[in-house]
């Protein structure tokens, strides 16, 4: 299997899935998991709307060393496959916020609707940049995993 492939592998399956863990650490060094809905890009940057008073917003701020999973939810062993990262998460800043919005509406197109149109207006964007990944996949066999440096 060839690197292209498998990174064909991941754009589908960030396009299909919705929903991260995102991981951070806090000032005293506590660790904090939170759910986020993302949008991904083709370098597999991951974009999530959220108060920059959330637990998670203000750990990115504080330190911006990151972890992301990501799994298609299976009941089945065999069906078992999901995405590792490690990386950098911030706010995106100005000169950004036009692209990553179009790629959150894109895939969540409510967003730019009422009354979620107004709510979008008062969250600030973040951004994840992976650094590291892991796809596992037992569809390939039990235990199958791909690991690799990213480039980007």
């Amino acid at each position: 299997m060839t690197d292209l492939s498998i990174d064909q592998e991941i754009e589908t399956f960030l396009a299909l899935c919705k929903t991260a863990s995102l991981a951070t650490v806090d000032t005293h060094g506590h660790p904090c998991a939170a759910n986020i809905q993302y949008a991904s890009d083709q370098a597999w940057r991951l974009y999530w709307v959220s108060s920059i008073s959330s637990a998670h917003s203000v750990n990115v701020g504080a330190k911006p060393q990151a972890a992301v999973t990501i799994y298609a939810h299976q009941d089945t062993p065999e069906l078992i496959h999901g995405l590792q990262l490690r990386g950098t998460a911030a706010m995106i800043q100005d000169d950004q916020l036009e692209d990553a919005y179009e790629l959150y509406a894109a895939k969540y197109p409510f967003v730019t609707g009422p009354p979620y149109d107004k709510a979008m207006k008062l969250q600030l964007f973040y951004c994840f940049k992976p650094t590291w990944f892991r796809w596992i996949d037992n569809r390939k066999g039990f235990g199958w995993k791909f690991e690799k440096t990213i480039h980007r």
